[in-house]
């Protein structure tokens, strides 16, 4: 199963791993799915969980970060979209589409309301992280 799954569900995953949200990286780990992502996702991830206001109100630390990047790499598939999508007024939403169109996504997960309305976005169904994890409970 191929999967975009949007950058702030994952920065959730990442600050809090012991959460139904981190249940997601666990699950990448374990290879039940694959994520799509870009390596504009992966800048994005590394970028949001390095800010100082971040680090210090989750007590975040640099290995933390290096497994999940790590996990990200290793189970991931790396494309970088070519596909021009112009429909959210939300340019990183665009390019989570572009992302799943080239990257023949199954499912793109976000609990981003914008997106959520789109589903199905070219038959491909746009989910929020909670159904995604029953998804792969089943």
């Amino acid at each position: 199963m191929r999967v975009v799954i949007d950058t702030n569900v994952l920065i959730s995953a990442v600050i809090k791993p012991k959460s139904r949200m981190g249940l997601i990286i666990q699950c990448l780990h374990q290879s039940e799915y694959t994520l799509v992502f870009s390596p504009e996702m992966l800048e994005e991830l590394v970028e949001v969980y390095s800010r100082p206001k971040i680090q210090q109100k989750y007590h975040l630390d640099q290995e933390a970060l290096n497994t999940i990047v790590g996990v990200i790499v290793t189970r991931g598939d790396s494309i970088v979209p070519t596909t021009d999508v112009n429909i959210c007024r939300d340019p990183d939403d665009d390019m989570l589409l572009s992302l799943a169109l080239d990257g023949h996504a199954d499912y793109i997960v976000s609990g981003d309301g914008g997106l959520l309305s789109l589903s199905p976005f070219q038959g491909i169904p746009i989910i929020k992280p909670a159904e995604f994890l029953n998804i792969l409970d089943k």
